[in-house]
């Protein structure tokens, strides 16, 4: 197990990282803001929405 996920468990099967790999996939309206859609779509408080944004960003990076 890495110090990552050792640090975050909770992510492992979370509407958080269900979001983050939403937006890693391209599943959001681009002409939208993305912190809306996804307290809309996956029920997330706004501080939640920000980690799923920061989740997608690294799947996206671990991606390249």
């Amino acid at each position: 197990m890495s110090a990552a996920t050792a640090a975050r468990p909770a992510l492992a099967s979370s509407p958080i990282l269900d979001a983050a790999q939403w937006l890693a996939t391209g599943g959001a309206d681009k002409a939208r803001a993305a912190v809306p859609q996804l307290r809309e779509k996956f029920g997330l408080s706004a501080t939640e929405a920000v980690e799923a944004l920061r989740e997608s960003r690294l799947i996206l990076a671990r991606a390249h």
